[in-house]
């Protein structure tokens, strides 16, 4: 199509010649021809515009190449820690070996959903279901209480919202714990006041504590 628009332009000034006389000039056909102009102005751009997306498309290319072969690194670190706990980095030394897996098998997740979200692959929400799952974990919530604030610091706008997601997650599972353990804690009190009040309760209670 754009040959054949191209080709169109190119023959225009024959096409046109007929209907202004064998006797005029080719001045006046360069005259016609610079209404064209506008036309090439168009043309020009959307060249300059495919030119532009060519080369943002390969420069992203580019770079998820490199987010690709940097977490293939990271998965053969985090492969030998998980093969043997004594190589897991030192700020995991204070956990237990099954603590130690469980932090590294949680860090490689929160990579992989990370790599998607970079490479626009995951939405919000998806990240946001995942998180909530991942902090369902007693031992995510404590390795993201010690190692969340600096899990990344990459100043690019979307990975600090895919961060900021993280940590509202983070913060509403957070909540839920206190909340139950609030709850349980009234519940207890209130059982206790019914043991009280009631001598039998409470010798069966006692008796239980032995």
């Amino acid at each position: 199509m754009t040959l054949g628009l191209v080709g169109a332009i190119v023959v225009s000034p024959w096409i046109i010649r007929p209907f202004l006389g064998q006797a005029e000039e080719w001045r006046e056909l360069s005259d016609v021809g610079q209404a064209y102009g506008g036309i090439s102005a168009i043309l020009s751009g959307l060249a300059f515009c495919g030119i532009a997306v060519s080369l943002l498309l390969q420069w992203r290319q580019v770079r998820l190449t490199q987010l690709l072969a940097t977490r293939e690194r990271h998965f053969e670190l985090v492969k030998l820690g998980l093969e043997d706990p004594s190589l897991i980095f030192p700020t995991s030394l204070g956990r237990t070996v099954v603590e130690r897996r469980q932090v590294a098998y949680f860090n490689l997740w929160v990579s992989y959903w990370a790599m998607l979200w970079d490479a626009s692959d995951m939405g919000a929400l998806e990240a946001r279901v995942h998180f909530d799952e991942l902090f369902g974990e007693e031992v995510a919530l404590n390795w993201w209480t010690r190692s969340g604030a600096t899990w990344s610091t990459d100043p690019d706008r979307r990975r600090r919202t895919f961060m900021a997601i993280a940590h509202a997650a983070y913060r509403d599972a957070i909540s839920a714990r206190i909340d139950e353990r609030d709850r349980t804690m009234s519940e207890a009190g209130d059982n206790r006041v019914d043991a009280k009040s009631d001598p039998a309760s409470a010798a069966e209670g006692y008796a239980g504590d032995l």
